[in-house]
């Protein structure tokens, strides 16, 4: 077991591409809350979607190396595990993305002075779609990742 835990924080960490964006984005959040939310608050769709994508590649290469995605279109039915892959990582930047976040938002946020924003509620009005929008372009970060890595 812990083999497979260093093999696959070895695969995610000398991934050259995905550790360069997850410090884009670390730099982008951070240049978020010190700078940019006082003068524009909603200016974070780069963010959401950097998540995404990041966090994807991440849920991504962990079912990769655990082979759930074979598994999983092996028990649909399916011929080949790409769709099983888009799947994995939708279910992977929904369930894990929002734990994380609303998890951050609740705990970690106020330690640095920040008010907890909730994620969204319902029903979604126009004065509330923020958080709605958020998931959406964080769910299309995910799908360009698999559309990226279905072109390789």
């Amino acid at each position: 077991m812990k083999k497979e835990i260093w093999v696959l924080v070895n695969a995610i960490l000398l991934d050259r591409r995905l550790v360069s964006l997850g410090f884009l984005l670390l730099a982008l959040v951070f240049l978020d809350f010190l700078v940019l939310r006082s003068i524009v608050s909603e200016l974070d769709i780069l963010e959401h979607f950097l998540f995404g994508f990041v966090l994807s590649e991440c849920v991504s290469k962990t079912a990769d190396s655990m082979g759930l995605n074979k598994m999983v279109s092996r028990n649909v039915g399916w011929k080949d595990s790409r769709r099983a892959d888009l799947l994995v990582r939708l279910f992977g930047f929904f369930l894990i993305g929002g734990v994380l976040w609303e998890f951050s938002e609740r705990f970690v946020f106020p330690l640095f002075g920040f008010t907890a924003d909730p994620f969204f509620s319902f029903p979604i009005t126009l004065s509330n779609v923020d958080g709605a929008a958020d998931v959406a372009v964080g769910a299309l970060g995910s799908v360009v990742a698999w559309y990226l890595k279905k072109r390789q």
